[in-house]
């Protein structure tokens, strides 16, 4: 069985994205004080985008439309299935970028900063649209009832400020580190370990839309924040059904998504068709030389 490779990444709760963009970049948006667009030349298949302390950001082996999924929409990983235009090199073509702030940005500040980047050196112009598309609805299975591995937050549980604390990466067969309102994900061989503190179901439903085809949205009712863990096998990709696994001949060791979902959590996603915010590409141009 293919392995694909994945950075473990903390995921925080991020802004609603710009509902507008032009080619100028506003003179208030903050930037970096320095950055450094290279094609991405070596030919290795990992990717990655990652934050990291001193405000300094780097992005390895990355194409562009996954970088406007990131800075527009907080997408994380970054499909760029909602961002629509643009010509073939912008999926084509790969990009390192390493940029730093004199400051230590907070997420949202940081995105802004990727925004004044990516519209600076691609010449980057869009706008959002909202379409009818496919979603999922997250829901509960049985009603009034959450599954084992989704709990309440405690008042007693600690867990650590992310912005203050940064939590360090655990090694192989470790416990992720508990950190407020965000995620983790650790991709293990046969399966895929997602947890969470602190969280509620409205920061889940667009977590759980990076791993499955489709923007999931939250209609649980559910209210407060909650702790969970959830170990599923990855899905194949844009195509994938329920409960289709990362290989027919190789069974895996978790249970896929939508049946981990029920099992641990006591959620399910229901297919149906809803309103979504996409991006749309305008004009964008190969990046200017460093």
């Amino acid at each position: 069985m293919r392995t694909p490779t994945l950075s473990i990444a903390l995921i925080v709760v991020l802004a609603a994205p710009v509902q507008a963009q032009s080619s100028a970049v506003p003179a208030d948006r903050p930037k970096f004080d320095a950055a450094s667009i290279k094609p991405h030349k070596s030919g290795e298949q990992g990717t990655y985008l990652r934050r990291q302390p001193g405000g300094l950001y780097r992005a390895a082996n990355v194409p562009l439309r996954a970088l406007i999924a990131s800075a527009y929409l907080n997408e994380f990983p970054p499909k760029g299935r909602l961002v629509f235009g643009g010509q073939g090199w912008i999926d084509s073509e790969h990009f390192d970028i390493e940029a730093r702030a004199e400051s230590n940005p907070g997420n949202e500040q940081e995105r802004l900063m990727v925004q004044s980047l990516l519209e600076d050196r691609f010449k980057l112009v869009l706008h959002h649209e909202t379409r009818q598309l496919p979603i999922y609805a997250l829901v509960l299975s049985k009603a009034g009832k959450t599954g084992p591995q989704l709990i309440l937050h405690s008042g007693d549980a600690k867990c650590a400020d992310p912005a203050a604390d940064r939590p360090q990466q655990p090694g192989p067969g470790e416990a992720m580190p508990a950190f407020c309102g965000g995620f983790f994900m650790n991709l293990r061989p046969g399966d895929l370990r997602e947890t969470g503190n602190k969280i509620t179901i409205a920061m889940l439903a667009p977590f759980l839309s990076q791993s499955v085809d489709r923007t999931v949205v939250d209609r649980t009712g559910l209210s407060g924040v909650f702790d969970f863990t959830l170990e599923f096998a990855p899905e194949l990709g844009p195509d994938s059904q329920p409960g289709s696994t990362a290989s027919a001949s190789d069974p895996p060791v978790a249970p896929s998504l939508f049946t981990a979902l029920q099992e641990q959590l006591g959620l399910k996603l229901e297919p149906q068709t809803g309103p979504v915010d996409v991006v749309v590409i305008d004009h964008v141009e190969e990046p200017s030389p460093n």
